[in-house]
């Protein structure tokens, strides 16, 4: 494979080591991952893929074929949230990464609710890909499109993304980088095809792309057009997925930046391109607004069934290993935070298996997505609560930067051997404002959609949000009542040493 991860020399493998210690910490996990699949993990947590095929109708009936420029929009933002992130994961290379980036910026207060809140959103964002996965696979199998049938079917996907993980690293992200593959294949390639076609027959003229049929025009189409943007906001994150297996990847200061960086401008540009092919190639909009599988309704209007039956083997592939990668970045979470304490039997979910991975975080995790999604069963409620949570995070720790009590242009935790041209670069304090301004922003259209559509499905949202910071809040009183991590970090370091 022309991107396979080579063998690296036991040299780099030792640095590894050392620098990990320098933190605190101890070598437990497989350190194996190369640039590609550092890439590739934050690629399948992004997945363009599950974000189109679940929520295109959403943003095609919100704001008409304009509803296509919200992706570049977001991206944008995303992209200097992608920029703040990626120099604190060259800065702090480590599992537990939003928890541990806090924790060195604003102390371990703050980082503990970082972690917990993180953990909210990969398991409920997990139970969200794994249930869009069981809705397209459910009927495509001729079974009955029932919730009944499509929660079973996302349990038995946890189940297997849990055995895959079980076996180590290397199965997990050979998978991921296979799906990188499939997802070009399934999504990308269709889409720029379809592109091609729709230029040639002229379904529809370039000025399609800023129609908003049956919406308001000038002003009054804000709001659809922010609606619908929901879709790209619910899509464009995970990006920082790789900053989770800092501690499986070789060289991490130098592979996982380039890693955030590169998935999410490869999302943005893949996706807006994909966007645009099935956008000007809708036979009609009337119809795919209403169609509750509109990308395959409109792939269906230009190739033959044995075609869409193989985007839908490629796309289901692509969905598969996002739920493989977010469970792969949960456990990485939950492992760290209870390898410092700060989790329920901290001892027994900080445990590595034979396979040198987190398996008992792994198991206990899975139960817990599988009876979330029993709960929910709803897929907009999911991805809602989970959306809710990453951005939350997101701006605990852009605020970490600007104003947590170690500077970030000081941050160089544990590193006094460090080359003294290293470890010199700044968080820029421009980007993080700007940063953290676009994520206000998010947290404030999420809040807004919430309230305008006061749904049953919003009022469950609402009450799930309660009930997870009213659990957390009860936690934290529990795991922060007189402790500090000094302790922990203390033992840590000296069985290391």
């Amino acid at each position: 494979m022309l991107f396979k991860n080579a063998p690296k020399p036991a040299a780099n493998s030792e640095s590894d080591e050392r620098e990990l210690q320098r933190f605190g910490y101890r070598q437990e996990l497989n350190r194996s991952l190369g640039y590609f699949s550092s890439f590739a993990l934050s690629f399948s947590v992004i997945c363009i893929t599950s974000g189109l095929f679940a929520n295109y109708g959403d943003g095609l009936r919100a704001g008409g074929p304009a509803f296509v420029w919200t992706w570049l929009i977001v991206g944008a933002g995303q992209f200097l949230v992608a920029l703040v992130f990626a120099q604190l994961a060259r800065q702090i290379p480590l599992s537990g990464y939003a928890y541990q980036w806090t924790r060195a910026l604003a102390g371990p207060q703050l980082a503990w609710w970082a972690g917990w809140i993180m953990i909210v959103q990969f398991v409920t964002g997990m139970a969200g890909v794994a249930y869009a996965l069981a809705s397209y696979l459910v009927p495509f199998f001729g079974f009955a499109n029932s919730s009944r049938n499509i929660v079973m079917a996302t349990v038995a996907t946890l189940l297997l993304a849990a055995l895959i993980n079980h076996f180590g690293i290397r199965l997990a992200s050979l998978v991921n980088d296979f799906s990188v593959i499939s997802e070009i294949l399934g999504t990308v390639v269709i889409g720029i095809l379809l592109l091609g076609m729709a230029l040639v027959r002229k379904t529809h003229p370039l000025t399609y792309l800023f129609a908003h049929p049956q919406q308001p025009g000038g002003v009054a189409y804000l709001g659809a057009f922010l609606a619908s943007s929901l879709m790209s906001v619910w899509t464009l994150g995970g990006f920082e997925a790789a900053a989770n297996v800092a501690e499986e990847t070789h060289l991490p200061e130098k592979r996982i930046p380039a890693a955030i960086l590169l998935s999410e401008a490869v999302a943005v540009f893949l996706g807006l391109a994909v966007l645009i092919g099935f956008t000007l190639a809708v036979p009609s909009l009337e119809i795919a607004g209403r169609h509750p599988t509109p990308l395959l309704y409109i792939i269906g209007s230009y190739f033959p069934n044995y075609v869409v039956d193989a985007a839908l083997a490629l796309v289901s592939i692509a969905i598969f290993a996002s739920v493989l990668a977010n469970l792969t970045t949960l456990t990485r979470l939950v492992w760290a935070m209870a390898r410092d304490g700060q989790v329920p039997a901290s001892r027994f979910l900080a445990r590595v298996n034979v396979h040198k991975v987190p398996a008992n975080a792994i198991w206990v995790t899975i139960p817990i997505t599988a009876l979330f999604t029993i709960w929910a069963q709803v897929e907009v409620v999911i991805m809602a609560i989970c959306t809710f949570a990453m951005y939350v995070t997101y701006g605990m720790v852009v605020a970490a930067v600007l104003w947590g009590k170690h500077s970030a242009s000081n941050l160089r935790t544990k590193r006094a051997r460090r080359a003294p041209d290293e470890g010199q670069r700044r968080v820029s304090r421009g980007v993080c404002v700007a940063a953290l301004g676009w994520i206000v922003a998010i947290i404030a259209l999420l809040v807004a959609m919430t309230v305008l559509t006061m749904s049953a499905q919003a009022r469950l949202v609402t009450v799930a949000v309660a009930v997870l910071l009213g659990v957390a809040g009860v936690l934290y009183y529990w795991f922060r009542r007189g402790k500090t991590l000094e302790p922990v970090l203390q033992a840590a370091k000296e069985k290391s040493d």
